[in-house]
């Protein structure tokens, strides 16, 4: 659906529920399919608030204009020709395969990304957290809900980590990062390294390029952990066709969160 749908989401999960941002927010969700169509006073009046209101909304959604927003509101469920979209990847699979085969791809990934899971590199990016005060995890749309699950195993022994769903809130940390800012990156393609490049919903794009901050990227695609801007990658198994990275993470992320314990322990006994 792209970052606007996601921008929104923001909006409703943080607002006050009886705020204006709240209603003008839940509206424009409710309405995603039809607001590339409609004119700022259409807007408007569907959502009950002047025009103002909603270029100021638009402004502090982080778009120069109208037109800026109504080319970010074009809905399409595959908008940036991205594979890995979840109505034709996980909903696709399931209409053209038994609901058997979908768990069965799953647990295969799981256990491939298990059994083929590169331990000096898991105790690496442990040593890495242990060693760096300020760190932040990130990704976009269920990538980001690894990077938050993440935050909470590891806030549970006592490390604290920035995360945010806000795409502006990451470039801005990204942009601040000094020599000793690490930042993992959930990536299961890659993309998100270059994807401010590719889409024009961003005026900001050379955030990866730039960043003084140590990048690890926790991906599945081989070529993507060799770009020169990632200090190491943390690589797991997709054996099929079907995206399972949701699933993967959490595993990974229970493995990172358990590993960094014994260091804490082991490094506190010596």
């Amino acid at each position: 659906m792209g970052i606007l749908y996601t921008r929104l989401l923001i909006v409703l999960n943080d607002r006050d529920l009886h705020s204006t941002d709240y209603h003008i927010a839940l509206v424009m969700l409710q309405n995603m399919q039809r607001l590339a169509e409609l004119s700022i006073q259409e807007l408007a009046g569907l959502c009950n608030v002047s025009k103002s209101t909603i270029s100021k909304f638009i402004r502090e959604l982080g778009y120069e204009d109208f037109a800026d927003f109504r080319n970010a509101a074009i809905f399409e469920d595959n908008k940036y020709h991205n594979s890995f979209n979840f109505v034709q990847d996980v909903m696709g699979f399931l209409e053209e395969h038994p609901t058997d085969s979908y768990f069965l791809e799953v647990l295969r990934d799981m256990q491939e990304s298990y059994a083929s899971l590169d331990w000096a590199a898991v105790d690496r990016l442990v040593a890495d957290l242990a060693q760096h005060e300020r760190v932040a995890a990130f990704g976009m749309m269920f990538s980001e809900t690894a990077a938050l699950d993440l935050q909470i195993k590891l806030g549970y022994n006592g490390k604290f980590i920035f995360t945010s769903m806000s795409d502006r809130k990451q470039m801005e940390f990204l942009r601040q990062a000094d020599e000793n800012t690490l930042i993992l990156v959930f990536s299961d393609s890659g993309d998100y390294l270059n994807r401010y490049r590719n889409i024009r919903d961003f005026v900001r794009k050379s955030d990866f390029d730039d960043t003084k901050g140590k990048v690890v990227l926790i991906t599945s695609n081989p070529e993507a952990a060799q770009d020169p801007r990632v200090a190491y990658s943390v690589l797991y198994r997709r054996t099929g066709t079907l995206h399972t990275h949701r699933m993967v993470y959490q595993l990974l992320t229970d493995l990172v969160a358990y590993r960094y314990r014994v260091y804490l322990k082991e490094h506190s006994e010596s």
